[in-house]
């Protein structure tokens, strides 16, 4: 899946609708919760629609007839961490759920490293990688998307020894955003605690696919387990297939309340869905994305 420049335009269109729809304001206007936290100018960009107009620093537009805005960067840090599930069970469906998970890891990346904060990307199935650490700067979004296009989902799920590691945390307020199908239901509820425990805020979006909801297959199949490979003989009738149906349901159900146990925003996310759908779906679920 190519990130070309149609796709970093869409980023930049998502961050001037998340700035718009999202509650606390503007451009640079993060609260610290410590007492005397302020922000500080830190340079220039290029003025683009959308941008705050108390922004736009008029002298230069005297001196050379463009517009630019001031940029500021806060004395409070906050770092997000993006948690890619690259099992193999994430590669199922036309648009595949990875797919849908890179768009919403790079979305949520250039959002982050547009308001400032430091941007890391890790991915996990049962061994935790770190594919890029403590990125800063919205020019830094190549870097994060050339790793993503490199990433594959093809590893077994055993989040418990995953997160049996430790993350690297920056100072400040540390967010960790978990990007996953939630199959590992036990290795989940492990990998929110081990996070939590390491006082990261935790945010949980589970990726699901329209197919793997509803399917529409009918007759008689062999089914392939794509982690194991273990195959199963089966005959898709109505009665089957609306079996299945409840017993998904219900797992959504399971992981949402896991997530409402824990104190965890959670987001369900479909990725045959536009991405701009998918991002405000995560807007509205609260948390990663809210400047408090």
């Amino acid at each position: 899946m190519p990130f070309d420049q149609n796709f970093v335009r869409t980023l930049e269109a998502l961050r001037i609708l998340v700035r718009k729809v999202r509650s606390g304001g503007n451009r640079g206007d993060r609260v610290s919760p410590r007492k005397g936290g302020s922000i500080e100018f830190s340079g220039h960009r290029a003025y683009t629609p959308g941008d705050e107009i108390r922004y736009i620093d008029w002298n230069i537009y005297a001196r050379h007839d463009n517009l630019f805005v001031k940029e500021f960067s806060a004395e409070e840090n906050v770092h997000v961490t993006l948690l890619l599930d690259t099992s193999a069970s994430m590669g199922f469906g036309t648009p595949s759920k990875f797919d849908g998970a890179r768009e919403i890891a790079a979305a949520l990346a250039y959002i982050g490293l547009s308001h400032f904060d430091s941007v890391s990307l890790f991915s996990f199935d049962s061994v935790l990688r770190g594919r890029r650490k403590f990125l800063r700067g919205r020019n830094r979004i190549f870097d994060l998307l050339e790793e993503l296009e490199r990433m594959t989902p093809e590893g077994r799920s055993d989040f418990r020894a995953a997160f049996s590691s430790t993350l690297p945390r920056g100072k400040g307020r540390s967010h960790a955003v978990l990007l996953t199908d939630g199959y590992d239901t036990e290795g989940i509820i492990a990998a929110i605690q081990g996070l939590q425990a390491q006082t990261f805020e935790v945010h949980l979006v589970h990726l699901v696919s329209r197919e793997e909801m509803s399917p529409t297959l009918r007759g008689r199949y062999s089914l392939a387990d794509l982690e194991t490979g273990r195959r199963l003989e089966a005959t898709l009738l109505p009665s089957v297939l609306e079996r299945y149906r409840r017993r998904f349901s219900a797992f959504c159900q399971d992981l949402e309340r896991t997530a409402r146990e824990r104190e965890v925003s959670h987001a369900r996310v479909c990725v045959d869905d536009s991405l701009e759908d998918r991002v405000l779906e995560i807007v509205r679920s609260g948390g990663v994305l809210e400047r408090r």
